[in-house]
C-alpha cells in the first residue's frame, strides 16, 4: 500500500531540502540587499568618498527654469504652455534651515514669494503683498524633499544614510548606457528608483510614482566637481514621458553660511498662519448652501429642494459627501458642475459618478472628463453653452462659463442670484487668514466677468480655500498695488 507524507511532514521536509538547494546567500531579497550595498559604496566613491558626503551639511543654489504647464494649461491637450521662472535654495541638514524662493509667472498668475523653516520656525513669504506668515505646522523634510530630490548628490548622501531600506531593483539602459536601479526611501513621500551609470556610477536619473499625477521622472545631466562632489549642471522633470521642467544651475555653493539667508525681511507685514483642517469640514454659509471640505480641497452643495446639486470636481468628493450625509443632508445629487479642465479639478469626477448624477463641462473638455471617469463611455455629461440655469424647489443656480481667462480657455462659475453667492475655482486667491493679496490677473478676469454679467455678489467662496470672503474683499484685493519688498533672487 502506497503510503502518502502528511501536508506538516511534507513541510518539515521542505524545510530541510531547499536550504541545501537555495544558499542563503542566493535568495532573491538577500542579493537584492547585497547588490544594492555594492551599487551604493560605487556611488559613495563617485560622490567624492564616504567622508565628504558626510561631511555635506548645506547647499546654495540659484537656477533659472522653464516649465511646461502638463494637463495645467490654457487647452485640455498638448501643447502645453510654456513659462520662464528663477529660484533661489539654500539648506543646511544640521541646522534644519531651509530657504526656497520662487519668481515667474504662469496660469494666470504672478508669484514671488519664499518658504524658509528655520528649526521649529517656518514662514511663508510673499513679496508682492509685502506679507510674512507663519507656518503653524513647519515640516522640514516635507518642505526641503523637493530641492533633495533635485540635487543628485543630497539623494546620494541620503542613500548612504538609510542604505538598510534600499534594494537593487536590476538593470536597464539609459541614454544607451547600462544602469544599475537601486530605491530609496526618504523620510517623506514615495519611494525614488535611482538609476546608476555602470561606468561612472553617477546619478543619471530617478523616478517615482506620485498619484494622481503618474510617473513622475528626474534627469540629471552635464556634472561639474564643486569641493570634490560632483554637481548636475541641468536637470528635467518629466510627468509620464512629457517635459515639465527644466532646470540650469547658475551657481552652487557648498558648505557656505545660510542662516543669515532665512532672515525674513524688513517690511512685511507679519500675519498668524492658521492651521488648515485636515479632517473634511462643512460650513453651512447660507441656508442650504454648504462648503465642505479640508486640505485646501473643497466643494459646494447646494439643496435644491427633493436633491442636491454640486459645484467643483477637485479632490475627495467622496469624503464630502459622506460629510453632508453625516450631517442630516441625504438628499440625491443630480448634477455636478466641473470648474475647468485641469486634473486636479477632475479627480472627483469618479466621486460623482458613483452618485449617479449628470455632469457638467464644456464640449472642448468632454475627451479629459471621459478618461478621467471609470466608464467614460456611460458617464453623463451635458455641455454648458455660455449660461445654464438650474432651477428647483424655489432655488436658482446659475452657471457661466466666463472663459477665456488667462487660466483656462473655460471657466464655469456658479452664481446664486436670490442669495448672491459665487463659487469660483483659482480666479481669486483667498488665503485662510490674514490680508488680502493684490489681484492677479485672473482675479480682474473675474472682477470683469461679474460686472459684464451684472451680478450682484455679495459672497465669494472657493475651491481652495475655506474662507467665506465677500464682494468687499474682492474690491480690496483689486486696489491693492503689489508691495516693493526686495525678494533676494
Amino acid at each position: 500500500m502506497r503510503k502518502t507524507l502528511s501536508l506538516a511532514k511534507a513541510s518539515v521536509l521542505a524545510a530541510l531540502i531547499v536550504p541545501a538547494l537555495l544558499p542563503a546567500e542566493d535568495t532573491i531579497p538577500l542579493n537584492a540587499v547585497n547588490k544594492a550595498n555594492t551599487v551604493i559604496d560605487a556611488a559613495i566613491e563617485a560622490y567624492g568618498g564616504a567622508d565628504n558626503l558626510k561631511g555635506l551639511n548645506s547647499v546654495i543654489r540659484k537656477s533659472s527654469f522653464t516649465t511646461w504647464a502638463n494637463n495645467q494649461s490654457l487647452k485640455p491637450e498638448p501643447p502645453w504652455d510654456e513659462n520662464a521662472a528663477s529660484n533661489f535654495a539654500a539648506i543646511d541638514l544640521e541646522q534644519k534651515i531651509f530657504v526656497g524662493r520662487n519668481a515667474g509667472s504662469g496660469g494666470g498668475f504672478i508669484f514671488n514669494g519664499s518658504q524658509v523653516i528655520k528649526g521649529k520656525e517656518g514662514w511663508t513669504i510673499d513679496y508682492l503683498a509685502g506679507t510674512a506668515t507663519t507656518m503653524p505646522e513647519p515640516d522640514f523634510n516635507t518642505t526641503s524633499g523637493p530641492l533633495i530630490r533635485v540635487t543628485a548628490p543630497l539623494l546620494v548622501k541620503q542613500l548612504m544614510e538609510r542604505r538598510q531600506t534600499a534594494h537593487w531593483l536590476g538593470e536597464a539602459q539609459f541614454n544607451g548606457r547600462p544602469h544599475d536601479i537601486v530605491t530609496l526611501v526618504m523620510e517623506v513621500g514615495p519611494a525614488l528608483s535611482l538609476y546608476f551609470d555602470q561606468e561612472n556610477h553617477l546619478l543619471s536619473r530617478s523616478e517615482r510614482v506620485l498619484p494622481p499625477f503618474g510617473q513622475i521622472e528626474y534627469r540629471f545631466a552635464d556634472y561639474q566637481a564643486i569641493k570634490d562632489i560632483p554637481f548636475e549642471t541641468h536637470f528635467r522633470l518629466l510627468i509620464n514621458g512629457e517635459p515639465n521642467l527644466d532646470i540650469d544651475y547658475e551657481y552652487t555653493q557648498v558648505n557656505e553660511p545660510v542662516e543669515a539667508l532665512a532672515a525674513i525681511p524688513g517690511g512685511l507685514q507679519l500675519v498668524e498662519g492658521v492651521v488648515q483642517p485636515t479632517e473634511v469640514e462643512l460650513q453651512e454659509f447660507a441656508e442650504g448652501v454648504y462648503l465642505v471640505g479640508a486640505d485646501g480641497t473643497y466643494t459646494m452643495f447646494v439643496d435644491m429642494g427633493d436633491h442636491l446639486l454640486g459645484v467643483e470636481g477637485i479632490a475627495g468628493v467622496p469624503e464630502r459627501i459622506k460629510k453632508l450625509r453625516e450631517s442630516g443632508v441625504d438628499k440625491p445629487i443630480r448634477h455636478a458642475v466641473l470648474t475647468h479642465h485641469h486634473n486636479d479639478h477632475l479627480l472627483g469626477v469618479t466621486g460623482w459618478e458613483a452618485e449617479g448624477a449628470a455632469l457638467y463641462t464644456v464640449a472642448e473638455n468632454e475627451a479629459v472628463v471621459r478618461a478621467t471617469a471609470k466608464d467614460g463611455a456611460a458617464l453623463k455629461l451635458q455641455f454648458v453653452e455660455g449660461h445654464q440655469r438650474f432651477e428647483s424647489g424655489g432655488r436658482i443656480v446659475d452657471v457661466y462659463d466666463i472663459g477665456p481667462t488667462p487660466h483656462a480657455e473655460h471657466l464655469l462659475v456658479a452664481f446664486l442670484p436670490e442669495e448672491g453667492v459665487l463659487f469660483e475655482a483659482d480666479h481669486f486667491p483667498n488665503p485662510a487668514s490674514g490680508p488680502m493679496p493684490p489681484a492677479q490677473p485672473v482675479t480682474v478676469r473675474l472682477a470683469e466677468a461679474i460686472e459684464a454679467l451684472d451680478l450682484d455678489v455679495k459672497i465669494i467662496v472657493g475651491a481652495h480655500s475655506p474662507r467665506v470672503a465677500s464682494i468687499e474683499d474682492l474690491r480690496r484685493s483689486l486696489a491693492l498695488k503689489p508691495q516693493q519688498v526686495t525678494a533676494g533672487l
